[in-house]
């Protein structure tokens, strides 16, 4: 019996959700055995991707695709995602296992469900259509598949650096990418909103330290160096950034306002003239004071590592959320002006974050006419500020454009993403799908 549509992206995604491609930090505990498996999964479902493109292997597990036109004065389009996911945490508060893909009562379960095994499915289960139907676009297209997007690599072996060389290394200077970002949603009032990214905040890790000499808890004076870590962390979390608009927040702002009523219509509907309101409103708002400043948010602390000893070393980190048109070196420099206690800070990872993009250009028009042509008329295109970082950060020096925008219509029943019963319904799974042929279709105009 033939499989639907939806039967067979539903199957191939199960497949993918068995693949336990989890990455690390120190790429020698990864088990690239599971992406090994991954790659020999897409070889049988894409057949016709693997006969008309070629295939390029990138580091560890990175995977290249192109198509080439034979017009390399177009603009290549560039399909990315990651095939890596994060560990899937407390087992035991999983509804179903993991790695199972289980599919019960319309929903498929997972790690990787929603970030983002489901957008290289509909990247490549779109790309593998087109070309079974006959289409042969007149530029170069490419798809780029990373595998440490969830990481800082210890080593800085990071797969979406090495798949930008790649393409430096193979003349391309100029891309439109498309990487995993927004979807289309519903508010409380009924719009229907496709959120397309146009910048992204840049994670970048600090560590605050400090050596001592250590000791016994029976003895520990009136300070310890662990009370001089707890007193910066708060003394940084009484100062945080300030407030700013970008262009891009701006325009998002104004954007919010025509779905917004009484109040917060007027504030967003001129964010310059009532800053003062957008900044009490965004103390009230986790999501809005995110999306104004740089947040400085400790997540990890270490000490000793039984209770009776005080610590030789201390440490806490640091994930910075680092916001369009400021620096990691511009954040190390706020960080240290709030030290006491001889405690110091080094930077440990991350990149400066990529300047925004402009909605005012032929390209995101097209965007907006490939949502429309597959999701109505009636789905207003809101530009936004990601709030979390992407590969696409790599490509800034060859990107003519960069959208963050997965194809997807994301409803209630989805399950968190890195959170414990990811999850996703198998009816979106054809919209995203619908979404990169329409688009290759439309790019090719």
């Amino acid at each position: 019996m033939a499989f639907t549509e939806e039967q067979k992206l539903t199957d191939h995604l199960q497949h993918f959700i068995a693949c336990q491609t989890i990455s690390n930090e120190d790429l020698d505990k990864v088990d690239w055995r599971e992406f090994t498996k991954l790659h020999a999964l897409l070889e049988a479902y894409y057949p016709v991707i693997y006969k008309l493109f070629e295939v390029i292997p990138v580091g560890r597990a990175g995977l290249l695709f192109h198509y080439d036109s034979g017009h390399p004065e177009k603009t290549p389009l560039v399909l990315s995602a990651h095939q890596d996911v994060v560990e899937p945490g407390a087992l035991e508060l999983w509804k179903k296992e993991p790695f199972s893909g289980a599919y019960e009562d319309g929903i498929i379960w997972g790690r990787g469900t929603t970030d983002c095994k489901h957008l290289f499915l509909a990247e490549m289960e779109a790309v593998e259509a087109a070309f079974s139907d006959g289409f042969r676009p007149s530029y170069d297209l490419y798809i780029a598949l990373g595998y440490s997007e969830e990481i800082y690599t210890i080593s800085g072996e990071d797969g979406g650096r090495l798949l930008k060389e790649a393409l430096a290394a193979r003349g391309v200077h100029q891309i439109v990418l498309f990487d995993e970002g927004g979807s289309v949603t519903t508010d409380d009032k009924g719009h229907r909103i496709a959120h397309v990214g146009l910048g992204d905040k840049s994670q970048i890790v600090y560590e605050l330290y400090k050596d001592g000499t250590g000791g016994h808890s029976s003895v520990p004076g009136l300070h310890t160096d662990m009370g001089a870590l707890a007193r910066c962390i708060v003394a940084l979390e009484d100062h945080p950034r300030p407030y700013k608009l970008t262009d891009l927040s701006r325009g998002q702002l104004k954007g919010m306002a025509k779905l917004e009523t009484g109040d917060k219509q007027r504030i967003f509907s001129d964010p310059d003239r009532y800053w003062d309101e957008v900044c009490e409103l965004a103390r009230q708002d986790a999501r809005l004071d995110a999306l104004l400043h740089t947040t400085i948010c400790v997540t990890m602390a270490q000490g000793a590592q039984q209770p009776n000893v005080i610590p030789a070393h201390v440490s806490a980190t640091i994930s910075a959320r680092v916001l369009p048109g400021e620096t990691g070196d511009e954040i190390l420099a706020y960080i240290q002006q709030y030290l006491t206690g001889g405690i110091q800070v080094r930077r440990v990872s991350g990149i400066d974050p990529v300047n925004e993009d402009t909605p005012d250009s032929e390209e995101f028009r097209l965007v907006e006419q490939t949502i429309h042509d597959v999701y109505g008329d009636d789905v207003i295109v809101m530009p936004e500020l990601m709030l979390f970082a992407t590969d696409s950060r790599y490509y800034k020096d060859i990107a003519k454009h960069i959208f963050l925008f997965s194809g997807y219509e994301q409803d209630d029943t989805w399950g968190p993403m890195h959170g414990v019963n990811e999850r996703i319904p198998a009816a979106a799974l054809p919209g995203s799908r619908n979404f990169f042929r329409r688009l290759m279709e439309n790019y090719n105009a």
